[in-house]
């Protein structure tokens, strides 16, 4: 009998084998969540380092931080033995907090989605071990990854170059909504690419705080939510056509007039809620042309 794990499945793949990985998937995720035991638990996936200069570091929030939020600290370190890596501090929020002592932190919850992101065949940044201290918040080490944000990568390229690169991401996001990952907070700033961007491989996923995982395809409120962040973030310079001809990989029926109506309003509202630089024209929002 074949264990292996199902490969991720071109985007167009007949629904049956999106839902062989869904079903392997979601049991190996559940599966690794069966390590957190006893409270705070940590787990490792590299031998762990001293803990303590690293909490230290990341508590004095240093200048060199790739991120200083008012929840969240992002610091490049040097761990002994193994490298460069990246901590993300998730600060305390309470004196006693249940949730990083059951298991249930930002930072290890974070843990598991980049490996389940992994697992099912997406590029993330590697998980290497995930802990946290009463009255210090939680903590993930993550291994360093390369790669330019969407919004700046996209500025890199034009013409028949940008629209490979628009084909592939939305030939990328069908293939992760299909195989049940429902992003949550797909802004471009969250998806690192490596130019040209032609590959699966070239795109890699960071910041996995709200990410689900569902033994179904994501339901189309759930999918137009990702669509409307990453849509938002994109520049001006990503025309209305450039922006279309990808809806339409993604969703070919969606100059279907049913299809249309039941998804562009949505799309655009929620685009239109979010800090944005896009304004869509009236074209936009309008009906298509039915091809039905």
């Amino acid at each position: 009998m074949d264990t292996s794990p199902p490969c991720l499945p071109p985007a167009d793949a007949p629904p049956g084998a999106f839902a062989d990985l869904r079903l392997w998937a979601i049991a190996a995720d559940q599966k690794a969540k069966l390590q957190r035991r006893g409270p705070h638990p940590a787990i490792w996936r590299i031998p762990p380092p001293d803990l303590a200069p690293l909490e230290q570091l990341a508590a004095s929030r240093p200048p060199q931080s790739l991120k200083l939020g008012k929840v969240s600290t992002v610091v490049p370190v040097e761990l002994p033995g193994y490298g460069p890596a990246i901590l993300k501090h998730y600060l305390p929020t309470k004196k006693i907090d249940p949730r990083n002592r059951f298991g249930r932190s930002k930072a290890l919850k974070s843990f598991f989605a980049a490996e389940s992101l992994l697992r099912r065949g997406f590029q993330a940044a590697k998980p290497l071990g995930s802990w946290s201290t009463p009255a210090k918040g939680s903590f993930l080490l993550l291994a360093t990854c390369s790669g330019m944000p969407l919004h700046k990568a996209i500025l890199e390229v034009e013409g028949d170059e940008r629209a490979q690169l628009l084909q592939t991401l939305a030939q990328t996001l069908r293939r992760l909504h299909r195989a049940g990952v429902a992003y949550r907070d797909l802004k471009p700033s969250n998806l690192l690419l490596h130019l040209p961007g032609t590959r699966l491989e070239d795109f890699v996923f960071v910041d996995h705080d709200r990410n689900r995982f569902l033994a179904q395809t994501v339901p189309q409120a759930l999918a137009l939510r990702d669509l409307a962040a990453l849509h938002a973030g994109l520049p001006n310079a990503v025309r209305t056509s450039e922006r279309m001809r990808a809806l339409q990989i993604y969703c070919p029926q969606i100059r279907q007039a049913a299809c249309w109506q039941s998804c562009a309003p949505t799309l655009i509202d929620e685009a239109a809620r979010r800090h944005h630089r896009w304004v869509p024209p009236a074209l936009f929002t309008g009906s298509p042309r039915s091809k039905a």
